[in-house]
């Protein structure tokens, strides 16, 4: 499905947001680092799909993402202008082992 310039709007923002909300306000181990490489939302802001990457202990931080996704939500809610901000779904980068060597 191809993604109108409204979606386009809406999964930047969320997408700067959520970066700046990791950095500031969710607590993490120092040593790692958390990157957002793309953000999927429904057209209906029902849902949106964050693709994460991790330096290390990826499928941990991921359960941890989906385990507060409600508080990140909360968080999110209070610093971006939409209708309804939509429930948060964590994912890993499927296609990290191709650019990584390991396929």
């Amino acid at each position: 499905m191809k993604t109108t310039h409204r979606m386009e709007k809406i999964n930047n923002l969320l997408k700067k947001t959520l970066s700046s909300i990791f950095l500031e306000e969710i607590e993490r181990p120092i040593d790692n680092f958390i990157t957002i490489i793309a953000v999927d939302t429904k057209p209906d802001l029902s849902s949106a799909t964050i693709i994460v990457s991790a330096l290390k202990d990826e499928e941990q931080i991921i359960e941890e993402l989906n385990r507060q996704s409600r508080y990140i939500r909360g968080i999110l809610s209070k610093k971006v202008r939409l209708r309804k901000v939509p429930q948060l779904i964590f994912k890993t980068d499927p296609y990290k082992d191709l650019f990584m060597g390991n396929a």
